[in-house]
């Protein structure tokens, strides 16, 4: 399967075996560091066992606070990759939407009056970071980087989807529901993105970065314009309730 219909998979909210695919793939050699640190917190947030249900839900909130952070640092590491321009601020203000998820989880945790000892430290964090690795200098390092970004934010929408109804939170089981449909969004766009930028000549700026590249309708989602794989989809949701009216 592409990385473009994994993408356009994990847009239609289909089932998370069809996203991940076995958990002997997810514990392969082969996955990423960011799929290690996603698989830890699931697993540990997953492990309750024992576990009233208050604490249950704290650590389940913990570890969602570091996948949503995981993520964060994926966006920010594709985006910092190229000098200024539509495609970096595409992820810089998407790593922003997930930050801001990571936040709302840490002041619940917060509100929650949570002890020290039931819990890892706060997600709180002053400044973002970019997940390490080595520079992103040529395509084929850009396409992995992108790989590795799609692959956190699908394992974040499974996490979500299989915590929600473990959680005794009506609010935060809400939550959830909004977390797995922006990262749903997210991988839509970032998918045809990617099926646009791939094969296209990249150069290097002096400072070493990848210079912008264009892709007319990223700048346009930024003066309010819907991208045009969505205006297909949105024309035919309102052709049929145009039909509705009419028939009523």
């Amino acid at each position: 399967m592409t990385t473009h219909a994994m993408t356009r998979k994990a847009a239609d909210l289909l089932s998370d075996d069809e996203l991940l695919g076995s958990d002997e793939a997810f514990a392969s050699d082969a996955a990423t560091d960011s799929e290690n640190v996603i698989r830890e917190a699931f697993d540990a947030a997953l492990d309750t066992a024992g576990l009233d249900p208050r604490a249950r839900t704290n650590r389940i909130v913990q570890a969602g606070i570091e996948i949503e952070q995981e993520v964060e640092a994926r966006y920010l590491r594709v985006g910092r990759s190229f000098t200024y321009g539509p495609v970096r601020r595409l992820f810089e203000e998407y790593a922003a939407e997930v930050r801001d998820h990571a936040r709302i989880l840490s002041r619940h945790l917060r509100d929650r009056k949570v002890r020290p000892s039931e819990v890892a430290a706060s997600g709180r964090r002053r400044r973002p970071r970019a997940a390490e690795g080595a520079p992103i200098l040529t395509p084929p390092a850009l396409y992995r980087a992108f790989e590795e970004a799609f692959r956190a934010a699908e394992q974040a929408i499974v996490f979500h989807r299989r915590s929600m109804e473990q959680v005794d939170d009506r609010f935060l089981r809400k939550f959830m529901t909004v977390l797995s449909s922006d990262h749903s969004f997210h991988l839509d766009v970032l998918g045809h993105l990617l099926a646009d930028v791939r094969d296209r000549p990249m150069h290097l700026t002096p400072g070493r970065k990848l210079a912008p590249i264009e892709v007319e309708w990223v700048a346009a989602m930024f003066e309010g314009v819907v991208p045009p794989w969505r205006r297909e989809s949105e024309a035919a949701t309102d052709q049929a309730g145009r039909w509705f009216i009419n028939y009523m």
